[in-house]
C-alpha cells in the first residue's frame, strides 16, 4: 500500500480510502454492524489508514460504527474523515455538528472535515469561518469541500485555505476533467473522489436486462438511455483488467490511481470480502496503452452525457 499527501495539509492517506456510507444503512439497505466493523478492521490490517464518513450517513450511525471499530487502535495511524450536512452550515450549528461527530467517532479531532454540499441560504464565509475556528481549536486538521463546483470552490477559498475536495468522479462520470482537476493540480489541492465504481456499474455484476426498484432507479446513469451504454464501458474495463488477473472493479479503481490529479479514491465496502477486493486494486498498474484504451472507451460514453447536476438525480443544468 502506498500513501499520498492531501494537498498541502500534511495529512497522509492510503491510496484508497474506505468509504463508510453504506455502514449507516438507508440508501444501500440494511448492513449488519458486525460486517461493517470487520470490513474496517480488515482494511486496517491490509494497510488502509483512511476512513470517510459523514453525520448524515444513517443519522450518525456510520460515525458510531466507525468509532467502535477503531476503538483501541493507534489514533495517530488512522485518518478519520467526516462531513457536515446542509442543515448545519450556520456557524453555531456547524461547531455543534463537529463536536457531535467527534463524540460519535470517539476521537478528539478529525483529520479532515468537509462541507458536504454547498447551500444557497448560508453565506460561504460564515461556514468557512466556523471551519477555520475548528482548525484553530485543534478539532480538525484539514478543511475539505464536497460536491462544490469550481466557481463555488474559488468563492470558499476567499475566506481560507481548502486542503482537499471530494467530487463524484469515475470512468462513467468525468465532468471535472476540464476545470476542477486542472485547478486542483495547479493549486496543490488534494482530490478524493467518491463513487469510483459508479454505484456498482463498473463492478461487472449488472446485466443490461436488470431492472431497479431501489434508490438507483433515480440516478442519472441508471436511466435507460445511459444504463446499457455504461455497461459497454464496463466490458472494456473487464477485458483489460483480466489481462492482469483482476476484476473490473479493481481495474476501475486502478485506472483512477493512475489519473493525474487524483489523490485517493473513496471506495465503499459492506464486509471483509469487499474490503479485501478493494485492496486488490493496488500494487500493480495498467500499461500506458491499456490506460489509454480504457480512457477512450470512457470518453465515448461520458462525452455524450448531458450536463447532469448530480449523480443521484436526473436534473440537467445549463452550460
Amino acid at each position: 500500500m502506498n500513501y499520498r499527501t492531501l494537498g498541502k495539509s500534511g495529512v497522509k492517506v492510503s491510496e484508497i480510502i474506505l468509504g463508510c456510507w453504506a455502514m449507516g444503512g438507508g440508501y444501500f439497505g440494511d448492513v449488519a454492524d458486525r460486517d461493517s466493523i470487520e470490513a474496517i478492521r480488515v482494511s486496517l490490517e491490509l494497510g488502509v489508514n483512511a476512513f470517510d464518513t459523514a453525520e448524515v450517513y444513517g443519522r450518525g450511525h456510520s460515525e458510531t460504527v466507525l468509532g467502535k471499530a477503531l476503538e483501541g487502535t493507534d489514533r495517530d495511524k488512522c485518518v478519520i474523515i467526516s462531513k457536515v450536512f446542509k442543515h448545519n452550515m450556520r456557524h453555531d450549528l456547524l461547531i455543534k455538528a463537529c463536536e457531535r461527530s467527534l463524540r460519535n467517532l470517539k476521537t478528539d479531532y478529525l483529520d479532515v472535515y468537509f462541507l458536504h454540499y454547498p447551500v444557497d441560504d448560508v453565506p460561504i464565509g460564515e461556514s468557512m469561518g466556523a471551519m477555520l475556528e475548528l482548525k484553530e481549536r485543534g478539532l480538525i486538521r484539514a478543511i475539505g469541500l464536497s460536491n462544490f463546483s469550481l466557481e463555488q470552490q474559488k468563492e470558499a477559498m476567499r475566506y481560507g485555505p481548502v486542503d482537499v475536495i471530494q467530487p463524484c468522479y469515475s470512468l462513467l462520470w468525468r465532468y471535472h476533467d476540464k476545470d476542477l482537476l486542472p485547478f486542483c493540480i495547479e493549486n496543490e489541492i488534494g482530490v478524493v473522489p467518491y463513487s469510483p465504481l459508479a454505484q456498482g456499474l463498473l463492478t461487472g455484476k449488472y446485466k443490461k436486462t436488470d431492472v431497479f426498484t431501489d434508490g438507483r432507479r433515480r440516478a442519472a446513469l441508471f436511466q435507460p438511455e445511459n444504463y446499457r451504454r455504461a455497461l459497454d464501458v464496463t466490458e472494456v474495463v473487464k477485458e483489460v483488467s483480466a489481462r492482469h488477473g483482476k476484476t473490473p472493479a479493481q481495474g476501475a479503481i486502478n485506472w483512477l490511481l493512475m489519473t493525474p490529479g487524483i489523490t485517493a479514491p473513496i471506495v465503499g465496502a459492506k464486509n471483509a470480502e469487499q474490503a479485501r477486493e478493494n485492496v486488490g486494486a493496488t500494487g500493480w498498474r495498467f500499461t500506458d496503452e491499456e490506460y489509454a484504451e480504457i480512457d477512450e472507451a470512457s470518453r465515448k460514453f461520458t462525452d455524450t452525457l448531458p450536463n447532469y447536476a448530480l449523480f443521484f438525480s436526473t436534473e440537467i443544468t445549463e452550460g
